[in-house]
């Protein structure tokens, strides 16, 4: 009857035993893990930042916007490993490829370089628009003006 209980307890020579554990262990072991979490926030937050900032000061005339798309340029192509937010840090922690992101990037900034916009936007005072495209206010000038 020995063995047949040995046989009974091992299924494929797994053996069960119950699971022993103390409060602080079970706390510890199923203890959510949002102490991190405003950090990642940050993190997204900068690299996020940077790529708006890489996006849109490409093809600036202004000396401060292209000193901003420099600083993001340096920032996601630097392979600083040092820093606690360098861009291989921040990557990492969001579980995004660094590599992949970079590459992305770099390819996007060919790409945009190689064929430039050819129109310029041009942006009318919003007082020009409202008066134009309002017909009560421009037949109320009309009547005016006669």
């Amino acid at each position: 009857m020995k063995s047949s209980d040995t046989a009974a307890a091992r299924l494929h020579g797994v053996y069960f035993e119950p699971d022993i554990l103390a409060p602080f262990q079970y706390a510890k072991a199923n203890r959510r893990r949002d102490h991190l979490h405003p950090e990642k926030k940050l993190m997204l937050a900068v690299l996020t930042d940077a790529i708006e900032c890489f996006r849109r000061y490409i093809s600036t005339k202004s000396r401060r916007g292209q000193k901003i798309f420099a600083e993001a340029e340096n920032w996601i192509s630097s392979r600083d490993e040092l820093s606690l937010f360098s861009f291989e840090h921040v990557c990492e922690a969001l579980d995004l490829d660094s590599g992949y992101l970079r590459t992305g990037l770099m390819r996007w900034r060919a790409d945009q370089q190689a064929a430039p916009c050819s129109y310029k936007r041009v942006r009318e005072s919003l007082r020009y628009h409202y008066r134009v495209r309002n017909p009560r206010l421009s037949a109320a000038r009309a009547r005016d003006s006669q």
